[in-house]
């Protein structure tokens, strides 16, 4: 398996987002590591991307899934 993998990456509090190479995330026993092959963006997607006023009222930086 590869150490690392592109993400597509918030860039903070503004428009815009960047593709970078990050390390392929640890996954523990209750964990699936999914590859994927195609992805496609929403309209959430745009309006964080635009970080316009719907983002900025909804998304509260920085998100992070992990516990």
């Amino acid at each position: 398996m590869p150490e690392t993998m592109l993400a597509v990456v918030e860039i903070g509090c503004r428009a815009g987002a960047e593709v970078r190479q990050m390390p392929v995330p640890q996954i523990g026993p209750d964990d699936v590591l999914v590859k994927v092959k195609v992805a496609s963006v929403c309209g959430t997607d745009l309006h964080i991307y635009n970080w316009d006023q719907w983002a900025q009222n909804r998304i509260k930086p920085p998100r992070d899934s992990r516990p």
